[in-house]
């Protein structure tokens, strides 16, 4: 029976910490404005939460938060500068590990992604990426944004292996882990840099590794 190996795309797989801040700072350096990554990342995490309590396509979460952060700098957007995240995410890069370690991981399991994402945005995303995942789910397709639990319920129904044959494997606590490990999955946590653009919230992942190549290691020796 196959396994399956779910990842979160961004925070995990994409440094999407490194696109944001350098979208926005460049964003707030034509204002004469300077801000630290961490409070950036921190009023991002904060706001993005709150717009993701219920369903709409990220493309418009995307330009609300954009909004939302911007004005808690005291900064109000032209209408073209409330796309700056959307039209900056397709070149969100990789981590420097992430293409490797799963080209590796493909060979001990089919691989997937889990995202809190528009179809058509992550679609650039991976084409960039250069990895042929063998399920792509994201919260288009489930109509809710992890963490809940519809987007975990659509992949297993999707995937159709028992949950004992699963790992879900992310960077966020709270989006990933916890959701995972209250549906019976196999949480792994990759520590990337702390929480980030994510809600700083505790849990207790089954696995946890410093990179996605330290992952692909332990695999290669597990199975």
């Amino acid at each position: 029976m196959d396994r399956i190996i779910s990842f979160d795309c961004y925070g995990t797989i994409i440094d999407w910490e490194e696109g944001i801040t350098v979208a926005f700072e460049k964003l707030l350096k034509r204002r004469g404005m300077e801000v630290s990554s961490e409070e950036l990342l921190s009023r991002y995490a904060k706001i993005e939460a709150e717009l993701e309590n219920s369903y709409r396509p990220y493309r418009e979460i995307l330009r609300e938060v954009a909004v939302k952060l911007a004005r808690s700098f005291g900064v109000e957007l032209s209408k073209d500068e409330k796309n700056v995240l959307v039209s900056s995410l397709p070149s969100w890069p990789p981590f420097p590990d992430s293409r490797d370690a799963l080209l590796k991981i493909k060979e001990k399991g089919k691989i997937a992604i889990i995202s809190n994402i528009d179809n058509a945005l992550i679609e650039k995303t991976v084409k960039n990426l250069g990895v042929d995942f063998d399920f792509i789910i994201t919260a288009e397709m489930a109509g809710a944004y992890k963490p809940s639990l519809k987007i975990f319920e659509l992949a297993h129904s999707i995937f159709k292996v028992p949950k004992s044959r699963w790992i879900h494997v992310a960077q966020s606590i709270y989006h990933d882990i916890r959701p995972a490990k209250s549906y019976g999955i196999t949480a792994v946590w990759i520590r990337r840099r702390g929480y980030g653009a994510t809600l700083p919230i505790s849990g207790t992942p089954d696995l946890m590794f410093n990179s996605l190549q330290d992952f692909s290691l332990y695999l290669s020796k597990r199975f």
